[in-house]
């Protein structure tokens, strides 16, 4: 019997650390035309993300508790990494719970992809590795449940629609 609760706990243990660093280093990123149809694709690491202008927003959550440091790209500066102007952008989470996001939303909010939370990197049990964060406390508009569902963690892609 305790041979078998040995064998539980380390597949268990691979598992969980399958799922807390599988993700942690890759981003897919999508630009689509407006039938759906990929126009352009790219592969970020965190190093090539942690490249790109970084934005720090200070802000609560309903998720965490107290005010929290947030850092990252913004979502504007992700889909100007391909040409074109882009009108929408889909966020997807590990789980596949997805999201559309308006570019008026990202343009008059200017939302990041946090990579880092509190100065450390976000582990997938820990909402990690990317979450999009508005700048809540900025905004009682922001507060609302409407763009509390924007705001996904554990991203691993985002597909840009363009115009």
């Amino acid at each position: 019997m305790m041979k078998l609760f040995r064998r539980i706990a380390i597949v268990v243990a691979l598992f969980s650390s399958t799922l807390s660093g599988a993700f942690a280093a890759d981003l897919n990123l999508r630009w689509l035309d407006a039938k759906g149809a990929v126009t352009a694709e790219r592969m970020l690491s965190l190093a090539d993300i942690d490249k790109l202008a970084q934005v720090k927003i200070d802000t609560s959550t309903p998720w965490t508790s107290g005010l929290q440091h947030f850092r990252g790209p913004t979502i504007s500066t992700l889909a100007a990494l391909a040409p074109g102007k882009v009108a929408s952008a889909t966020v997807i989470a590990i789980n596949d719970y997805a999201v559309t996001l308006p570019s008026a939303a990202w343009e008059k909010y200017g939302p990041i992809l946090a990579t880092r939370l509190n100065d450390q990197t976000m582990r997938v049990r820990d909402k990690g590795p990317f979450w999009v964060m508005f700048p809540i406390d900025s905004d009682p508009e922001l507060a609302e449940q409407h763009y509390q569902s924007l705001m996904v963690w554990q991203v691993k892609q985002i597909d840009f629609i363009t115009d």
